[in-house]
């Protein structure tokens, strides 16, 4: 038999060596993520958007929605990847685009696996004017409740949120983007996580003359360390319908059904609230 040289068999050696060092650095091949807003050239009022990332779900670490790019505006680390958050799936949320400027937009899902790679997927698509509050009922509205010891108790079916319902001065903004409810109170954290002060929370909705229906969250920004964030009761809603008149400076907001489903949003917004705007 023959016998290599030992200088061929070193060369062997390391030539083998540097192959699968060249192997092991190579650029490892993209993953994609897709969304449910592929496709779409215009965007509705209101969408679901979920991100999907083809790749098996254990090795996900993060999916952010981006819109015209900067700091992500959601973030999600658990399936399903939904805007919006999804309280495990029973709740999924809603992109709402009336806070936007009509005109077009860069929506954006960017995922981040194990060991930091990413990928992301862009839809460009039109936003189109949010409408217009009939008539009468936009403006600033406010009104004092002196007594707040029968709100729905955190945690209960109609307030499941736990929802804090501070006694004071509420102020409710109503404009094609949203209605704005203002708590009684300054914002302070942590301190209004124990009272509820200060916070706002901006629902979706929808409005004729004479009729109204709420809606659920209008979200626009991930960040949990201000006071304008979060949701009556899920996620999703539930949605509630109210008849709505004005005497005067006097708006009056009374539950169809005599009761709104999310419990604690009826016990703030049912009622008469003065114009201040």
């Amino acid at each position: 038999m023959a016998v290599r040289p030992i200088s061929v068999i070193l060369a062997v050696a390391v030539l083998g060596a540097l192959a699968t060092g060249i192997a092991s650095s190579a650029p490892k091949p993209p993953f994609k993520v897709t969304s449910t807003l592929d496709g779409k050239t215009v965007l509705p009022h209101r969408i679901r958007w979920l991100a999907f990332p083809k790749l098996p779900l254990t090795k996900v670490q993060r999916v952010d929605f981006l819109i015209d790019g900067g700091k992500p505006r959601w973030v999600e680390q658990n399936p399903p990847y939904v805007y919006g958050e999804d309280e495990g799936g029973l709740h999924k949320g809603y992109l709402v685009t009336s806070w936007l400027t009509p005109g077009r937009h860069r929506f954006t899902v960017r995922a981040t696996i194990t060991g930091g790679r990413t990928s992301s997927h862009t839809v460009v698509a039109r936003v189109l004017p949010a409408p217009e509050p009939p008539a009468g009922l936009g403006g600033t509205w406010q009104r004092t409740i002196t007594d707040t010891s029968g709100a729905p108790v955190p945690g209960s079916k109609a307030n499941p949120t736990e929802t804090l319902t501070p006694a004071g001065t509420y102020t409710m903004v109503i404009d094609r983007r949203w209605i704005q409810v203002r708590f009684a109170g300054t914002f302070h954290r942590p301190q209004s996580d124990n009272t509820g002060e200060g916070w706002i929370l901006d629902s979706d909705y929808s409005a004729g003359p004479g009729s109204l229906r709420a809606l659920g969250p209008v979200i626009f920004d991930t960040a949990h360390d201000q006071a304008e964030t979060g949701w009556w009761c899920f996620q999703d809603g539930p949605e509630g319908d109210y008849t709505w008149s004005t005497s005067g400076d006097t708006l009056t907001l009374k539950p169809k059904a005599g009761a709104d489903p999310c419990g604690v949003r009826g016990f703030i917004w049912a009622g008469d609230w003065r114009r201040v705007g």
